[in-house]
């Protein structure tokens, strides 16, 4: 089984009518939703990690036993993708994971100041010698960490607030639909590009030669004398 939840983010508005908005008033328009899963136990670990998009944010606690979480990464932010080190992640929602994260770890749920790791799915590596659940990293240099100072309940009981249960089938489903479309959108997005680079070549020689479209096979034809009509006046050319 496959747990999800829903994390929300909220972007500050600098309109002018922002101070005239009601108390506890939320334009939905700057609220963005986030969506985390994780396992059910250790023996979901690698089916997670084999189906899940490469780009999606694996966590962990540090140095601990925990839950493996996932953040799932939008279209949008995969297509953009540069590197690791260049994406960001929302201060809030990356609170949120990590206050996740360690509640579902039963030592680390009890410590305070523990550090949370979290990396690209494709930076993980395991394979059948390793142990039901443990993965190991293929660049150290690609792992990144937060420190949670302790436990913050109101955190946790909105994001419980949220989760819901899916089979592994499900999972497996959803995941493939979307890389599927991730592909079309890419080779939309490829196409398109294609034939901005051919409008800008074609402009680009037009501009080299303002006149060439004087001087194509038609307009030459059409003005040979010829094509004119036996009757043909000379005021035809004033």
């Amino acid at each position: 089984m496959v747990y999800y939840f829903t994390a929300k983010t909220t972007t500050s508005t600098n309109n002018e009518l922002s101070d005239f908005t009601l108390d506890g008033y939320e334009d939905e328009n700057t609220i963005t939703t986030h969506i985390i899963y994780m396992g059910k136990d250790k023996f979901e670990n690698d089916p997670l990690i084999k189906n899940s998009n490469p780009k999606n944010i694996w966590f962990h606690v540090d140095n601990h036993s925990s839950a493996h979480l996932y953040l799932q990464l939008t279209q949008e932010q995969i297509l953009e993708w540069k590197s690791f080190d260049n994406f960001k992640i929302d201060e809030y929602l990356l609170l949120q994971i990590c206050q996740l994260t360690k509640s579902n770890s039963i030592k680390g749920n009890k410590l305070n100041n523990i550090s949370i790791c979290y990396t690209p799915v494709e930076n993980l590596y395991t394979d059948g010698s390793m142990d039901t659940g443990t993965v190991t990293f293929k660049n150290n240099k690609q792992v990144k960490r937060y420190n949670i100072a302790k436990r913050d309940n109101s955190i946790i009981n909105k994001l419980n607030k949220t989760k819901i249960e899916k089979s592994t089938e499900e999972f497996l489903k959803e995941q493939d639909l979307f890389n599927r479309e991730l592909m079309n959108e890419r080779k939309r997005l490829e196409r398109e590009s294609k034939e901005l680079e051919k409008q800008y070549s074609n402009q680009k020689l037009k501009n080299s030669d303002p006149y060439g479209d004087l001087f194509t096979k038609e307009n030459l034809e059409n003005s040979s004398n010829d094509r004119r009509k036996e009757n043909w006046d000379e005021d035809d050319f004033w």
